[in-house]
């Protein structure tokens, strides 16, 4: 490995690498506290990400074309002649969003704003000249819309970018320099940070790239800290890409893996970076569209557990947001219109697990709390119970509508646990969420074990089971999620989270186990859900067991079904095998525990979660 320049030096070399560049543009720096930096981004909760580049080209789609011919051509043809700064803006105001994210450098290097630092940007290479990120910063600061940027810390056109840092097997262009020099690099990157930060104001880089930087060595060559405090000094926050820093040692909030959301509260600042289709950039073949419904969907989620939604656009090669992506942002805009007060500015709901029905956002005044469910799955006969809440309420009401709603609390001892029974219009004020309205006094108290949802289903998230190893690791985490392994799996003895906060089980004696209230008894279907890419053969040929209420079902792991899965991208599925069935006669506290029974060779599960599937369908 060559010599890496000590991080300290990267900030001293700073004031070096531009000489006179942005001297006369230079603005003052903060001292701003982390929470006084992300008190914008907490409220925000809604933001749209812009994918655009060369790679909306045509040409990038030659297939006569090696990888290096396809960037080179398509920087060239870049001349996006409809492209329409304060148009990307009105239309990220109307469906309700609160920043922009823009793709200033992508992997290609290709920068879309004037670098004095390099000549492959729009200016220099390209018959467009615009400085595109300029036109975007001063549309934002006259809508009063936050602006983000994107920026790849990989760069495979830069010629001191190293191929061994590649976040991608292969260097595009070719050959790659022989004597690249990645700190070399890293005085360009810190350099071009700096540009960025003065000459357009920025609140917000999101990173990304940094997969070949993994490695504890090469990760110091980031300087993570002073690229934090960079940062900081000009007001901006960042992600957690920046050196895959997912317990937050240095960064500002968490990325969530691609078109990856949670099931529940992770208990940190993050954010859901997800597309309308399969596609980042514009792609014209791509026609799996998103319904409106469903990304509304994936709004009240995110928001519920904590979260924000930063959705993504690809403008084609003219500069254009396609119809496609403005029809359904349209939709969102209007449902936020009316439904705003329980997105905006809210805070995730007291409940910490998956809500199959939709999702509880809080806002607090004083000594009294609005909370407020939005509800995807509107009972079809007028009656809504909300379980496990413990305050007094004060009064319900539909949020559009202002409309009252009548309601009764109960206490049901056997079960353990309050009920707050409303009656409902027996058709959804809202064909895509409905959001009821609780005025509570005081803070809100929720019982903190899994609960029975409202239709008899029992969900045990395995990313939030106890670990139960076949042999006892010192000093280890008993929970999956209290590792902070979110999106980079990192190896370890015995039971480990797995690709997209799911859990591996393989070995003989391995188990999992989990606490939950049961509110209805009856005859329940035990269902181990595992992720599982979309063309994948079920190869898993282990067996497992399940033990509840007294009761044992043994199985080999067989795929009965394939669910789709919101929470991953759309290659992968939710495969759903059926161990047998259970009869729970008595409510309240149960314990279920999934356990290995004989080992799995050929394919380790990756588990989502338990299910009790009631054998009678919707109670």
């Amino acid at each position: 490995m060559k010599n890496v320049l000590r991080p300290l030096a990267l900030l001293i070399m700073l004031a070096m690498i531009m000489p006179g560049a942005v001297s006369a543009q230079e603005t003052k720096t903060t001292k701003a506290s982390k929470d006084e930096l992300m008190q914008w981004f907490r409220e925000a909760k809604f933001g749209i990400f812009i994918h655009f580049g060369a790679s909306t080209s045509e040409d990038f789609l030659d297939k006569k074309k090696n990888n290096t011919e396809k960037y080179e051509a398509s920087v060239k043809a870049f001349n996006p002649v409809d492209f329409d700064a304060k148009e990307w803006v009105r239309i990220a105001k109307e469906a309700g969003m609160k920043y922009i994210v823009f793709t200033t450098k992508h992997h290609d290097g290709f920068c879309k704003w004037d670098s004095k630092l390099t000549d492959w940007d729009v200016m220099n290479q390209t018959q467009f000249k615009k400085d595109i990120v300029a036109e975007l910063a001063d549309a934002c600061k006259e809508a009063g819309i936050e602006l983000g940027f994107y920026y790849s810390i990989a760069d495979w056109h830069h010629p001191e970018y190293d191929p061994a840092y590649s976040n991608r097997n292969g260097f595009h262009f070719d050959p790659p320099n022989p004597d690249a020099d990645i700190t070399k690099y890293m005085d360009f990157m810190y350099g071009q940070i700096k540009e960025l930060c003065v000459n357009y104001h920025p609140r917000l880089f999101w990173f990304d790239g940094s997969s070949g930087f993994r490695d504890a060595n090469r990760k110091r060559v980031l300087g993570q800290q002073e690229m934090v405090d960079l940062l900081t000094s000009y007001g901006a926050i960042c992600n957690s890409r920046y050196g895959d820093d997912d317990e937050l040692k240095y960064v500002s909030y968490l990325s969530m893996g691609d078109n990856m959301s949670p099931s529940g509260n992770i208990g940190v600042d993050f954010e859901s970076g997800q597309t309308m289709n399969d596609s980042w950039h514009f792609n014209a073949n791509d026609h799996n569209w998103k319904s409106a419904g469903a990304m509304l969907e994936m709004l009240i989620q995110i928001v519920g557990n904590g979260g924000n939604y930063l959705l993504n656009v690809g403008p084609n090669s003219k500069g254009v947001i396609p119809e496609e992506s403005q029809t359904r942002l349209k939709i969102m805009g209007e449902w936020l219109d009316k439904n705003g007060k329980a997105i905006y500015g809210t805070k995730s709901g007291p409940y910490p697990y998956e809500l199959n029905w939709g999702s509880i956002t809080q806002r607090n005044d004083g000594d009294k709390t609005t909370l407020y469910l939005n509800v995807v799955d509107w009972p079809e006969d007028g009656v809504f119970k909300l379980y496990g809440l413990n305050n007094r309420v004060a009064k319900v009401s539909l949020l559009a509508s202002g409309d009252a709603l009548s309601y009764e609390a109960e206490y049901n001892a056997a079960a353990g646990l309050n009920t707050i029974t409303i009656k409902v219009p027996k058709t959804a004020p809202d064909p895509y969420v409905s959001v009821i309205t609780l005025k509570i006094e005081g803070a809100p108290v929720m019982d903190q074990a899994f609960l029975q949802q409202r239709d008899g289903t029992v969900i045990l998230d395995a990313f939030r089971s106890t670990i139960h190893d076949k042999e006892f690791v010192a000093n280890k985490p008993l929970r999956p999620l209290d590792q902070r392994i979110f999106t980079v799996m990192k190896k370890g003895e015995g039971i480990m989270p797995a690709r997209g906060m799911t859990v591996g089980l393989e070995k003989t004696g391995q188990a999992l186990s989990w606490d939950f209230r049961l509110i209805e008894p009856g005859t329940y279907k035990v269902a181990v859900i595992c992720d599982i890419a979309k063309n994948q053969e079920w190869k898993a040929d282990g067996r497992m067991r399940a033990t509840v209420a007294g009761q044992s079902v043994e199985n080999k792991l067989e795929e009965h079904e394939r669910w789709e899965n919101p929470r991953m991208a759309t290659d992968v599925m939710s495969s759903v095998s059926i161990l047998g069935t259970v009869k729970i006669n008595t409510v309240g506290m149960h314990t279920l525990t999934l356990e290995v029974t004989s080992d799995f060779i050929d394919s380790k599960p990756n588990i989502r979660n338990v299910q009790l599937l009631p054998v009678n369908g919707k109670k």
